[in-house]
């Protein structure tokens, strides 16, 4: 009986492939001598099972033979993995593809179950779960574990098929995802180390793409006070403080002639509480194609600035006493003289400038220049100062006798150097007056 079925199938084949233009069903009926409703239903399996086309001409339905591509050409010549089954979920068919990610031969293949077959080199439990779930006839990303190691990624496509015999199965096409998937887990990696670099970095980072907004590290938000969402609503010099406005829009257009050329500036802001923050901002750019990102580095200064100013301070306060204290000082770091005040000038005659190229033994006459480098180089932070009198040479060549004290003090590798001067020239005199006279008055006496 069924050979008989499949001849017929075959005789209403032959006899449209004779007809190009196709044949009715009374057109069939009288070539096989049939009637009209066996036709029908031979007609009914031919066209369920894709074998045949039908057109409608009015209340004439027309048939004639499929052009289909054989099934046996698409498993040979597709990239994907291919693989028929029927329904009872046993391997009709598999492409080479297929049998190559599976190391299994077609032999031990065909005609088995497709849960009971054993890849030696592949886990393929993911696919089993789709079929098993009900839900082979949907779209799925399966995932295969290599046994030796690594993963292969398919996205899974299956085709309900009918036979030429009428009977239904199904076909599991798997397109080969691996590159893409791993492509993208290595872009959302990157991402991810590159958030966590900008999330931990003592920056602030803004991120702009052709002019627009599309990053902010939480480092912004804490200098600036402002999310995201709100800088990007804002004026690039919304939070600028007004003094530095000219200077910022400045920069900002020669930025735009010269995208690419980095740039930097050093402003005050205005944070969202209305505080003021003293901050240096680094302007780099990167073009790709046709698109700009400009990468805006936000550096606080804050206390550095304060620590200047308090440095500054601190320096003027320290030069207005050395400027106006009675006696002559001296700085020398590492034997090199680097501060000289106002009456040092005034007792030796020489300027600013001189003293300063000059060394303090430079002054006292040969005899006593020995005695007084030993004095200083052996002065040291754990001892006690060090003390000297001693005559000095002025620039109008005039003699003037000093009382000189010395000390010293480590400020991490540099060894600073005291020496004040006190002009002692009058008291000296004097003395010598007095002891002349003395001398003179014992001389009369004796």
């Amino acid at each position: 009986m069924m050979q008989d079925y499949q001849h017929e199938l075959m005789r209403i084949r032959e006899l449209l492939k004779k007809d190009p233009d196709g044949m009715s069903i009374t057109d069939l009926s009288k070539a096989l001598g049939k009637n009209k409703s066996t036709v029908g239903r031979y007609l009914d399996i031919l066209l369920i099972s894709g074998q045949v086309d039908m057109r409608t001409y009015g209340m004439t339905k027309v048939f004639t033979l499929s052009q289909r591509v054989p099934l046996s050409a698409m498993l040979s010549y597709s990239r994907e993995l291919i693989m028929v089954l029927d329904a009872d979920s046993r391997i009709v068919d598999i492409n080479d593809n297929f049998l190559k990610l599976l190391h299994l031969s077609r032999q031990n293949t065909l005609g088995k179950t497709l849960s009971y077959i054993n890849p030696p080199d592949v886990d393929v439990h993911e696919l089993l779960e789709t079929f098993s779930a009900g839900s082979a006839d949907q779209d799925h990303q399966v995932t295969f574990n290599l046994k030796g190691g690594g993963e292969r990624f398919f996205r899974q496509k299956s085709v309900p098929t009918v036979f030429e015999d009428g009977r239904k199965g199904l076909t599991v096409i798997l397109e080969d995802i691996t590159g893409r998937i791993i492509a993208d887990r290595e872009i959302r990696e990157s991402e991810e180390r590159f958030r966590m670099m900008a999330e931990n970095i003592q920056d602030g980072l803004l991120i702009m793409e052709n002019d627009k907004h599309i990053f902010s590290n939480n480092r912004i938000t804490e200098i600036t006070g402002y999310q995201l969402e709100e800088l990007k609503t804002m004026e690039p010099l919304a939070i600028v403080a007004p003094e530095c406005k000219d200077k910022a829009r400045s920069r900002i257009e020669d930025l735009k002639k010269n995208p690419e050329q980095p740039g930097e500036l050093l402003m005050w802001i205005i944070t969202k509480a209305g505080e003021r923050r003293f901050a240096c901002v680094r302007v780099t750019a990167v073009r790709h194609q046709e698109t700009y990102y400009h990468f805006i580095i936000f550096t606080d200064l804050t206390e550095l600035k304060q620590q200047e100013v308090l440095l500054r301070e601190s320096e003027q306060r320290f030069r207005m006493m050395a400027e106006n204290i009675q006696d002559g000082l001296f700085i020398a770091e590492n034997g090199n003289v680097v501060f000289a005040n106002r009456r040092i000038s005034e007792i030796t005659g020489y300027s600013h400038e001189d003293l300063i190229k000059m060394k303090s033994a430079d002054l006292v006459t040969a005899e006593d220049r020995e005695r007084l480098e030993g004095i200083i180089h052996n002065t040291r932070p754990a001892e006690g100062p060090g003390q000297f009198t001693v005559w000095i040479k002025c620039k109008d060549g005039s003699r003037r006798c000093i009382l000189g004290r010395v000390t010293a003090a480590w400020q991490e590798s540099v060894l600073s150097t005291y020496i004040t001067m006190t002009d002692i020239t009058e008291s000296t005199e004097r003395e010598q007056a007095l002891r002349d006279r003395l001398a003179a008055l014992q001389q009369v006496l004796t």
